[in-house]
């Protein structure tokens, strides 16, 4: 008697990809509105519909970890790596969210625009990391390079954050202003920490796969 084997559920890397490109969005928006600083309630709500088709794709993730019989890669490391895509998608949709409702302006300081457009720069490594899994034996060096400047780009969010906030402390006399802007750095300097434990993820997928 033969036994024909169920193939494994692509369908997920549909899911990795689109949830990169969310991230990828929600990055540029970020960057794009602290430069020019128009619009805040229409561009709040443009990253509050992104950050809803986040939570909409790990939703579905969820449903179809249920459903299907073969996965192409561990079901954990499915679930892990979407709640961490996801969790950046969060964190930069609460970076604006925080600048807005804070009513904080436009930042006086290059630091915080350099931090977005490092984060911006993280959330592409990702997304070319991210179009690779599916050929994972063979794209293996190219995804743990993504992971390697995803993690030099964390560093340098590092540097950025502390002489942001130094020069915040050293120049602001208001104390409310320092405030506002330290925890704005804060949520930006946590969204690349998001990015680097995706990377992390990425990397151990590719050392177990490979």
């Amino acid at each position: 008697m033969l036994f024909r084997l169920k193939p494994r559920d692509e369908k997920f890397f549909v899911y990795f990809n689109q949830m990169a490109d969310i991230l990828w969005e929600a990055s540029c928006l970020l960057k794009q509105f602290l430069s020019a600083y128009e619009e805040p309630e229409k561009n709040l709500e443009k990253m509050n519909q992104v950050e809803e088709e986040g939570d909409k794709i790990l939703s579905q993730v969820m449903r179809q970890l249920n459903s299907s019989l073969v996965t192409p890669f561990d079901r954990e490391d499915i679930l892990l790596l979407v709640r961490e895509l996801n969790n950046v998608v969060d964190h930069i949709q609460g970076t604006m969210e925080k600048i807005v409702i804070y009513k904080a302006g436009k930042p006086k300081a290059d630091y915080i625009l350099k931090l977005a457009a490092v984060l911006e720069e993280a959330a592409l490594e990702i997304k070319n990391a991210v179009k690779k899994l599916p050929k994972i034996r063979e794209e293996y060096r190219e995804i743990i390079k993504s992971c390697d400047k995803i993690r030099a780009l964390e560093h340098e969010g590092d540097y950025l954050y502390r002489a942001g906030i130094a020069l915040l402390f050293e120049k602001t006399e208001n104390v409310v202003e320092v405030i506002k802007w330290k925890e704005i750095y804060e949520h930006l300097e946590s969204s690349l920490d998001d990015c680097e434990n995706v990377s992390n993820v990425l990397k151990a997928i590719a050392v177990k796969y490979v």
